[in-house]
């Protein structure tokens, strides 16, 4: 009964504090681009230039919403799209992946950039693995290298953070992918792998690898700090049954360019289940506002709650647990809800929400979008920034199954107008679009 009571005066505490006061203001979206059952868009992800808001890259997966298991994952392709007018509008890039999925972007503040998926590649064996990838492009994504750099096997969920600032480091790369491998026991083993860069993503230094305990631990998300600190994020679990009533979310800690890692730094025990999985996500304030280097770690509530953004003013030495809620959502097991986050150059943070409510005989589908001025103490009311249908054919009821949400990740980056550029995917007239639009924040 104490824990019970504890508990609901955690929920209490984690959904009174919002703020009404701030205003977010959301522009009609503009299409990317479209895709015809059976073909839809899932996880776009989304970069920009660190000094030229104009010069964006993104990349998604295209699923395939038809046939058994094996068929849809045989048809996942990868693309990425550029834009050098702020948005406007957009060329593509197919690239000749089998199975690829997962994908990252980043530009460097050179102007380079690189690709990054899980995938498998032609007439490399064995064949029919899921094999760690990265392309290079030397002119911002308008063209690629034609053979990518392969990091072995084993990973899910790979992420990309760059260095954008620091005297030491500016420009490296840093790639994180929640790796598992069998141990010298042959037993089943996990941990966080990180892969550095130094060369555009041309090529990569010997990985390093943490376990950190004896669990499973997902890794998630890499961000890097002003004066190049690498911190990566991951959760902990355990593959036994029963499973954690809630999931332990820590970060390791980097000053020599990930070539080693600190002990874990405990975040919060406060993310899900339900669902069995839930990416959690991760981003560092690297403007030059009075929030500067602050972190925000964010995931769903468990118990099916709404999202929880905890934060660090000390690079993640404390955290304000138990954080603060965005929204007030009931709690529901069995809706989706996914978040993504960015900071603008003002050092305002904004969270991307998707959630996915199965009513009876319709699945709605809902994008909204909540900012925090005050280093996440508080967050005001999230904006609807659009709604849509999801369908009821037999595509419609494989997609909702596979693909919830479209993703576990979406594209949110600040600008340098101190606006936000988001990115999503959802069903118009019938067709998967890729749409993206600005969100202005003010207080």
């Amino acid at each position: 009964m104490k824990h019970c009571a504890l508990a609901a005066l955690v929920a209490v505490f984690i959904v009174v504090v919002t703020a009404p006061a701030q205003v977010i203001q959301v522009a009609p979206a503009t299409e990317v681009a479209r895709e015809t059952d059976p073909k839809r868009f899932s996880e776009p992800h989304l970069a920009i230039h660190p000094t030229n808001s104009k010069h964006l890259l993104a990349a998604v997966f295209i699923s395939w919403v038809q046939g058994a298991l094996e068929e849809i994952r045989a048809h996942e392709r990868c693309a990425a799209f550029v834009s050098l007018d702020g948005g406007a509008t957009w060329n593509r890039h197919e690239f000749s992946l089998e199975s690829c999925f997962d994908p990252q972007v980043a530009i460097l503040p050179n102007g380079e950039a690189v690709f990054i998926a899980l995938a498998e590649i032609l007439n490399i064996q064995p064949r029919h693995s899921i094999w760690l990838i990265a392309f290079h492009s030397s002119d911002g994504g308008l063209t690629w290298d034609e053979e990518p750099t392969i990091l072995g096997r084993g990973h899910d969920h790979p992420a990309l953070a760059v260095d954008t600032s620091s005297a030491k480091r500016k420009g490296w790369i840093y790639v994180s992918t929640h790796h598992e491998w069998r141990d010298g026991n042959g037993q089943p083993a996990s941990g966080v792998f990180i892969a550095r860069s130094r060369d555009g993503g041309k090529s990569f230094d010997t990985p390093t690898i943490v376990r950190p305990n004896n669990l499973h631990s997902f890794a998630e998300m890499p961000v890097v700090l002003s004066d190049g600190t690498v911190i990566a994020s991951f959760v902990d679990d355990t593959n036994d049954q029963p499973k954690f009533e809630r999931r332990r979310a820590w970060i390791i800690r980097s000053t020599d360019g990930a070539s080693s890692f600190s002990l874990p730094i405990f975040v919060n025990d406060v993310c899900g289940p339900p669902p069995n999985f839930q990416l959690s996500a991760l981003v560092a304030d690297t403007s030059d506002g009075q929030f500067r280097d602050r972190l925000y770690f964010a995931c769903r509530q468990n118990g099916g709650g709404s999202i929880i953004v905890t934060s660090s003013a000390n690079r993640g030495e404390t955290w304000n647990r138990p954080g603060v809620g965005v929204g007030t959502p009931a709690p529901d097991p069995n809706a989706r809800r996914v978040l993504t986050m960015g900071v603008n150059r003002n050092g305002v943070v904004g969270v991307f929400i998707a959630e996915r409510s199965f009513k009876i005989g319709e699945a709605c589908l809902e994008f909204s979008f909540s900012a925090s001025f005050d280093g996440g103490t508080t967050f005001v009311a999230p904006q609807k920034v659009s709604s849509s249908s999801c369908g009821k054919t037999t595509a419609d009821e494989i997609a909702a199954r596979m693909f919830p949400t479209y993703g576990d990740y979406f594209g949110v980056v600040g600008t340098n107008n101190a606006k936000f550029r988001l990115m999503w995917v959802e069903m118009r007239d019938g067709h998967s679009v890729l749409l993206t639009t600005l969100g202005t924040v003010a207080p």
